[in-house]
């Protein structure tokens, strides 16, 4: 099982992907940042403050892309 990074603040966010590479590492994506170039890909983390942070669904979980 791949473990989840320490995102901080993107942990609860709707706009969160994480995505896997070949080697084991998991990346935590912004998804906002396909339509709004203020928010980074691949943000610094752990992310302790964002404007865009939009809370996930508590029963919702995060699924790791493959």
């Amino acid at each position: 099982m791949t473990e989840r990074p320490n995102s901080g603040l993107c942990d609860s966010c709707l706009h969160q992907r994480l995505v896997p590479n070949t080697r084991g590492s998991v990346f935590s994506l912004c998804e906002r940042s396909r339509t709004d170039p203020r928010y980074p890909r691949y943000p610094r983390l752990p992310v302790m403050s964002c404007p865009g942070h939009e809370a996930r669904g508590r029963d919702s979980d995060v699924a790791i892309e493959s």
